[in-house]
């Protein structure tokens, strides 16, 4: 099962995805490209989707402590 989320709150993020089953995040950014954090806890999904500034969450929570793989 997958949670998606629309991001209004960024100029750089656009939507965010959740798998339970993979226990992966999914960023897809407003320059098109989508990432994929494998085993990012699902608290990082609920912090993006109530941030004040989800790209300010993303710099300092996500960014540079989970391992990103370009999917598209």
């Amino acid at each position: 099962m997958s949670n998606h989320h629309k991001i209004t709150n960024s100029s750089s993020i656009e939507h965010i995805n959740y798998y339970d089953d993979k226990d992966t995040l999914e960023i897809k950014f407003s320059s098109g490209s989508t990432y994929h954090y494998p085993n990012c806890h699902k608290q990082h999904y609920t912090n993006l989707k109530n941030a004040e500034s989800a790209g300010r969450y993303f710099h300092s929570s996500i960014r540079d402590v989970h391992r990103a793989i370009k999917v598209k």
